[in-house]
């Protein structure tokens, strides 16, 4: 029969709406996969994201998918990604980021520093590994198993006021540790989407003569 896992899909949705563009591009990727989706609500994103990954292992789907509904998504997104992760364990999409003056760079970094330092994508195609991408992947249940939780972490300095480490990066490198490189399909976009709210500066640019 091949490679047909089942998916346990987590949706990160802390917001109050669920925007249409997210809704619409869902109902046309799930097909043709066995799936449970769970929606997950809680305000702190380390809480939301570890509640996630502790669900999946107490079930048994064979495959992670976590997803923002801030994000749009192709409409053959489980399609070019799940027969990939056969193969190379944790991958992912090219996800842009958020709004920035008229930019939408690749997120991804060069190296665990925080605040971000960012990695410029090369002229590349296909599927690459990455060191930090965007923690919206595809994950393979051996790359989470073997990991003790808390698998998403905050940490502070000594008086407890400052962050000093961005979670993402740490749940990444247990991820690395256990011997899973990072891979994202350059072929497969994502993007987020933004309410941005327009400024004079933004205006203008939008009214010259």
């Amino acid at each position: 029969m091949g490679y047909n896992p089942k998916l346990f899909i987590g949706v990160c949705n802390s917001q109050e709406f669920l925007p249409s563009d997210f809704f619409w591009s869902w109902e046309m990727m799930v097909k043709p996969y066995e799936y449970d989706i769970v929606r997950f609500t809680h305000s702190d994103d380390s809480i939301r994201n570890n509640s996630m990954i502790n669900l999946f292992l107490m079930g048994d789907c064979d495959i992670m998918v976590k997803m923002d509904i801030d994000q749009k998504y192709p409409i053959h997104y489980f399609e070019f990604l799940v027969p990939q992760v056969e193969k190379y364990k944790v991958i992912g999409p090219l996800i842009y980021n958020k709004w920035r003056d008229v930019n939408y760079p690749p997120l991804m970094f060069v190296e665990n520093a925080y605040p971000y330092i960012g990695a410029t994508m090369e002229a590349s195609s296909g599927i690459v590994e990455v060191p930090y991408p965007h923690t919206n992947l595809f994950y393979a249940r051996e790359a989470l198993e073997n990991i003790k939780p808390p698998w998403y972490e905050k940490h502070y300095d000594e008086k407890g006021l400052k962050r000093t480490n961005d979670m993402d990066f740490t749940f990444l490198e247990k991820v690395k540790e256990q011997g899973y490189p990072l891979y994202i399909n350059t072929a497969v976009h994502a993007g987020h989407l933004v309410h941005h709210a327009v400024d004079v500066k933004t205006h203008n640019r939008w009214n010259r003569k």
